[in-house]
């Protein structure tokens, strides 16, 4: 699968061709948890991703987060949060679906449950990192993904 998608940052490529793998980290959408508390956690699982940055980096992992948002909705997030990578914009779900991420509905909509999947360079769904109790060790989580992937290769 490679696809171009629509982010935060304009036209961008997954999976990336320059990375070994494709981090993305699928949340329900930016700021929901002030009115669904149950679905609260998605700036603290993106920031996550942005303070393991240099990790990422490392184990060769290219990082995107997904909403089912507008992207230009999530750009003004991204540049407030300073997360220092493109969030892509899954409005109608297609890329979440594609790849097997499971929903959750709120307020009379479809949304992603939160969420980590590791894509190779070919595209290939590698891991889906489900559930993710704590938004704060989302990026955790796909780390020790991504370091058990390199350790099988």
């Amino acid at each position: 699968m490679q696809r171009t998608v629509t982010t935060s940052e304009g036209p961008d490529t997954v999976p990336s061709p320059g990375h070994e793998w494709t981090v993305l980290f699928f949340i329900t959408e930016p700021g929901i948890g002030e009115r669904v508390p149950e679905l609260g956690g998605c700036t603290t699982g993106l920031c996550s991703a942005r303070d393991a940055a240099a990790r990422f980096a490392r184990a060769k992992a290219r990082v995107l987060g997904v909403s089912a948002h507008a992207p230009g909705h999530l750009a003004e997030f991204a540049t407030g949060r300073e997360l220092g990578y493109p969030l892509i914009g899954d409005e109608d779900l297609s890329l979440g679906r594609e790849l097997g991420v499971p929903e959750v509905r709120a307020e009379g909509r479809a949304l992603f449950e939160r969420a980590g999947v590791v894509l190779d360079r070919t595209g290939a769904v590698r891991s889906l990192v489900h559930p993710i109790p704590d938004p704060g060790q989302h990026a955790e989580l796909v780390l020790a993904e991504l370091d058990r992937l390199a350790s099988a290769t």
